[in-house]
């Protein structure tokens, strides 16, 4: 097994802020992944244009449950269940994630390639 030891403090350094309310740590975490998720289809241009871009967002979002659950060390339970935290900022995360990526990819993308 890995040691995550490493790992586990970055994400604690980055959000631990937040410790004694796992309801903002999880929305923390989910808005920071789905910022990352928009840069990356953004900046990826015609790559991520499409089915790409949307499984990247959609795998972007289950490394944010990882997260979470692994390296936060935030039990299911402390927010209301698996499928509570699942949910909690589920379209905060998307409507982030599409807004920034559509912006981003209508000023990266040549207006040459648009027509």
């Amino acid at each position: 097994m890995m040691d995550l030891t490493p790992l586990k403090n970055v994400a604690n350094r980055m959000f631990g802020r937040w410790a004694d309310t796992p309801n903002d740590q999880q929305y923390y975490v989910k808005i920071f992944l789905a910022m990352i998720s928009a840069l990356v289809c953004g900046f990826g241009g015609r790559e991520f244009a499409g089915t790409r871009g949307v499984l990247f967002g959609f795998l972007m979002y289950v490394l944010a449950l990882l997260v979470i659950r692994y390296l936060l060390d935030i039990e299911p339970e402390m927010m209301g269940g698996t499928q509570k935290m699942i949910t909690n900022s589920l379209p905060s995360f998307l409507m982030l994630w599409v807004v920034f990526w559509t912006l981003i990819y209508a000023f990266v993308i040549p207006p040459a390639l648009l027509l």
